[in-house]
């Protein structure tokens, strides 16, 4: 972990390992001639290992010299006195050799067979014998033991007692007091440091025991960092381990699992831990090759925009911050960061894109010599119209418009300056029949639109003697048939206009609907044009009602609804004071009651129309263009009429996820109107109802 030195602890057992247990072997009989051991057994350490009282161990109030001491001398005596009941057998034992073996006369230190004994009076010691100031133990044939632990005792690779010092077996690390007896089951502070030793003596390294942690030489671990099998962890000012719980830490939150081991590159109840273990606050995290950002709560970002220095990123429901991926009409750069006002290719789709300074992509508009389609693709290649400018466009491979003369497919065309196409050709065509299809380059029906409605051109190419065209977000293909060309000099081209309070869309010199709050961008008496009724020349328009999801509920109450008629002047309505009914409906269905009322006005003329006198259908259901009267649905009453159209709108638009009005791109105005400005007119009468009610929408 950054920040956190280790300060190696060494044992006093790797100075025991240096000084016990290197005291050369006893040495043969016959090499010193002696009859006493010299004295070479190892030395134990004698590191004068100042006894504090034990964490959970009773203090020693007997001397433990004495209590060994007696206990080996007490030893000694019941060997001494079971030795003539051993002698008989010895002597039979010796009887038994004496052909084979030339009997010698021993004394002191033998080695036989590769293992120690001592003698006395030609005698083999069994059990315990202090010699030259050392106990050593030895069993019934008289072996020495040694590098073993018998009866508590530590005996060294010399076999000698071990006194107030380390020594390890095979891979294991015991104590012995001063008295000799290893230390078991308990707590002891050895050269300042604590220790624990297991039932068995051993001494436990690298282990928590009793919420204490024993690094790898042993010592307890007191206050601040340890990292043990690759985990962290941390001791509080009482040596015991933080576990499951928050600890702050030099400044820093960190989380400490119910086993202690600090938690990172993790993200806990919602809460992100960075690398190094500490929480993240207004700060990125890397987690499994993902990146993360936490608020300055600590709490990580989910499915939503925030703005980091000055970027907007997108993270999504798992708080991932989502990267090289478009985000609807917003393309997330390779860091995450969204592009703004900058050019990008992108390989998926084989086109450049334009991004605005918003960060949306530019589309139906141009960008310097360049311009950008519908979905924000750059035109090359191919001829555009564009309805601002009421004129056609070439654009060249590299997607610059072209001027002057240029031939295209062998033909030769003039462009002036601006890279206007000079033609006489229409730009402009009506419909002819009651509804008229639009379908896509393979021939499939996509919508429909009513007679009179007025398309723009879309490109030059045609597909089966099909013209292209746009009208309200649409583009597709429709019969030379169905399509009479119009001028935009001598006829009526329906277009937007702003009287500095609202924008109106003006369908037919006596036909203007509002759709929009004036913003500054708009200019006062000009006129706009617009393939979708979104993207303008200049700016981009939020209409507050064509897009919203319909599943919501109003925020008005029946009694407000019910106030609408009166404000609005509406007379001998059938619809007046059905607000409850709306409600209700709202209720049923999941419907939104604003939306039902302005529908109903729309389609029945606020509930005055002839249907709606003789059927109760104020929905305009079944109405077909060809025979509005004689096909619409009928209803048994007004209130039916309102319920049975809202279960009836639900299960044939809403349930199929076109859940807003939208334009004939998307929304129910694709398929449930043939005018193409279905979906705007109601919301504009939303719009105007939700003025007259105080704006609580």
């Amino acid at each position: 972990m950054k920040g956190i030195g280790h300060e190696k602890i060494l044992l006093a057992s790797t100075i025991a390992l240096s000084m016990a247990g290197i005291a050369k072997s006893p040495a043969f009989a016959e090499e010193n001639k002696a009859t006493n051991r010299t004295q070479t057994s190892e030395q134990t350490v004698s590191n004068s290992v100042g006894k504090e009282e034990q964490k959970q161990s009773s203090s020693r109030d007997k001397d433990p010299n004495q209590s060994a001491n007696e206990g080996l001398n007490k030893t000694e005596k019941e060997s001494s006195q079971d030795g003539s009941k051993k002698e008989s057998s010895e002597n039979k034992e010796k009887a038994s050799t004496k052909a084979n073996v030339e009997e010698v006369n021993k004394e002191g230190w033998q080695k036989e067979n590769d293992q120690w004994r001592y003698y006395e009076n030609n005698k083999a010691i069994t059990n315990w014998k202090k010699i030259a100031g050392h106990w050593y133990y030895f069993n019934k044939n008289g072996v020495m033991l040694s590098d073993t632990i018998y009866d508590g005792y530590l005996l060294n690779k010399s076999g000698a007692v071990v006194e107030d010092s380390w020594l390890k077996i095979g891979e294991k690390w015991y104590y012995a007091s001063d008295s000799g007896k290893m230390i078991r089951n308990q707590w002891e502070r050895i050269n300042g440091s604590w220790y624990y030793f297991d039932d068995t003596g051993a001494m436990l390294s690298k282990a928590i025991h009793n919420d204490y942690l024993l690094q790898s030489s042993g010592a307890m671990h007191e206050k601040g960092w340890v990292k043990m099998d690759e985990k962290w962890y941390y001791a509080s000012d009482s040596g015991k381990i933080i576990r499951n719980k928050w600890e702050k830490i030099n400044g820093s939150w960190y989380r400490f699992d119910e086993n202690g081991s600090m938690l990172n590159e993790t993200i806990y109840n919602d809460y992100l831990l960075k690398t190094s273990g500490a929480m993240a606050e207004k700060d990125w995290a890397k987690i499994n090759e993902k990146w993360y950002y936490a608020s300055d709560s600590g709490k990580v970002i989910r499915n939503k925009w925030e703005k980091i220095n000055g970027s907007w990123y997108v993270f999504d429901k798992d708080g991932v911050m989502l990267s090289s991926q478009w985000k609807d009409k917003y393309y997330l750069k390779d860091s995450g960061a969204m592009a703004q006002s900058e050019w990008f290719f992108d390989k998926k789709y084989n086109s450049w894109f334009y991004l605005k300074s918003d960060g949306s992509y530019a589309e139906n508009q141009w960008q310097g010599s360049y311009y950008l389609k519908s979905y924000g693709y750059m035109a090359k290649n191919e001829w555009i119209f564009d309805p601002h400018y009421n004129a056609w466009y070439y654009l060249k491979e590299d997607g610059v418009y072209v001027t002057g003369t240029y031939t295209i497919n062998g033909k030769e065309y003039s462009f002036l300056s601006n890279g206007k196409w000079i033609s006489d050709s229409s730009a402009y065509y009506k419909v002819k029949p009651i509804t008229a299809n639009v379908y896509n380059a393979s021939g499939e029906k996509l919508s429909y639109i009513s007679q009179g409605s007025i398309v723009s051109i879309d490109g030059s190419e045609e597909i089966d003697g099909r013209l292209p065209v746009k009208i309200s977000g649409l583009s597709g293909y429709m019969n030379k048939s169905d399509l009479v060309a119009v001028s935009s000099d001598s006829d009526f081209i329906p277009h937007y206009v702003t009287d500095g309070k609202y924008l109106y869309h003006e369908l037919s010199p006596s036909t203007s609907i509002r759709v929009a709050p004036y913003n500054s961008s708009m200019e006062i008496g000009k006129k706009y044009y617009s393939a979708d009724g979104i993207n303008f020349e200049d700016f981009t328009l939020e209409n507050p009602f064509l897009f919203r999801d319909l599943r919501k509920p109003t925020n008005y109450s029946a009694e407000e609804l019910d106030k609408v008629y009166s404000l609005m002047n509406i007379q001998g309505s059938r619809l007046a004071g059905k607000g409850a009914i709306f409600k209700e409906a709202e209720d049923l269905y999941q419907i939104n009651a604003l939306y039902l009322m302005a529908h109903s006005a729309l389609e029945s003329a606020w509930g005055r129309s002839q249907i709606a006198k003789d059927k109760n259908n104020f929905f305009g259901i079944a109405a077909y263009d060809t025979t509005p009267y004689d096909s619409a649905k009928s209803f048994d009453d007004v209130d039916k009429g309102i319920l049975g159209a809202a279960k009836w709108i639900r299960d044939n638009y809403i349930g199929y996820g076109r859940t807003y009005l939208g334009n004939k791109s998307s929304g129910m105005n694709v398929l449930y109107a043939s005018d193409p400005y279905w979906g705007e007119k109601i919301a504009s009468i939303m719009m105007t109802i939700n003025s007259e009610l105080g704006e609580k929408d």
